[in-house]
């Protein structure tokens, strides 16, 4: 089983005599991406903003790495590449030399690295043109390069789609897919974009009024338990799904539909098949992220 990168136990922050976070707990795998939605006022920045050590908790504990960030803060971080508020570049200087300012400051650094960076996010091509030039999109990637040249295993993007179009958020995703998958970089990533969240993560995190309310991997989050099936003889199945496995079900237009267990799903398709019946189709009924956020978090706008 892979380690935990990022594991926050209990977090609390207090604002003089107001509780605004309240033993908010989650953590990330090696190679994991989990999304962190929450509406506006959520304490959803507040927390990000513990995680990389600008604000200090009033209780709880951040782990990165195996390395407490509040007695290790300097091999903790040394862990972490960040995207927060957009990247903060030079215009008048290319993209290379943007690179090349911020690696001088760590003598870890090395051009090899910064190749490496830019390599990963696809910007070999116009590296050298001055920041002034870029679309939006490409900014963004050389921010994300800026997160990468210290080789960190946990990346921390705060609403890193912002301003961009559809092709350059496609593109975005795949980069950020890509680098957890064969780089096995763990990912936290906050942003309004639910659907480009469900497309992009493993599991989802969901805080409301300080407090995490949802948090589950993307497949068991959105799936509902209503499975539909299409039969040669729908009555059949529905006899079987009362008798044999005591699920009440209904017929209707779309076919022959419960809810139920899905770990039971397998066992009732055998037993249709064994009584003879054929299966056009079945169908694990899902619900949009965006759905259920609003239903969790009651907001009318997202």
């Amino acid at each position: 089983m892979a380690s935990s990168v990022l594991k926050v136990s209990n977090l609390t922050k207090r604002i003089k005599k107001t509780q605004i976070i309240h033993d908010v707990s989650f953590d990330i795998k090696e190679g994991e991406i989990l999304g962190f939605l929450g509406p506006n006022g959520s304490g959803k920045t507040t927390t990000l903003r513990m995680v990389v050590g600008l604000i200090r908790p009033t209780s709880g504990d951040i782990q990165i790495c195996g390395h407490a960030l509040k007695e290790e803060y300097i091999n903790a971080m040394s862990n972490v590449g960040c995207i927060i508020e957009g990247p903060d570049l030079y215009g008048y200087m290319s993209g290379y030399k943007n690179l090349e300012l911020l690696g001088s400051m760590s003598k870890d650094v090395t051009k090899k690295d910064i190749d490496e960076a830019v390599s990963l996010v696809g910007m070999e091509n116009r590296i050298h043109d001055k920041v002034d030039v870029y679309s939006m999109g490409m900014k963004q990637r050389i921010g994300l390069a800026q997160a990468l040249i210290h080789k960190p295993r946990l990346l921390i993007l705060d609403e890193p789609t912002n301003g961009l179009d559809p092709q350059g958020i496609h593109e975005f995703r795949e980069i950020v897919k890509k680098l957890a998958e064969e780089k096995g970089i763990s990912v936290l990533i906050s942003s309004h974009l639910i659907s480009e969240v469900q497309l992009m993560c493993d599991r989802v995190s969901i805080i409301n009024k300080g407090r995490i309310i949802k948090n589950a991997s993307i497949e068991d989050m959105l799936s509902t338990g209503e499975v539909i099936w299409t039969l040669d003889d729908p009555g059949k199945g529905q006899r079987i799904l009362e008798e044999t496995f005591e699920i009440t079900s209904t017929i209707d237009q779309r076919g022959l539909s419960a809810n139920l267990d899905i770990s039971r799903l397998p066992d009732i398709n055998k037993a249709f098949f064994d009584a003879g019946l054929r299966i056009s189709l079945v169908d694990n009924k899902k619900q949009t992220l965006e759905d259920l956020f609003l239903s969790l978090t009651h907001e009318e706008k997202i």
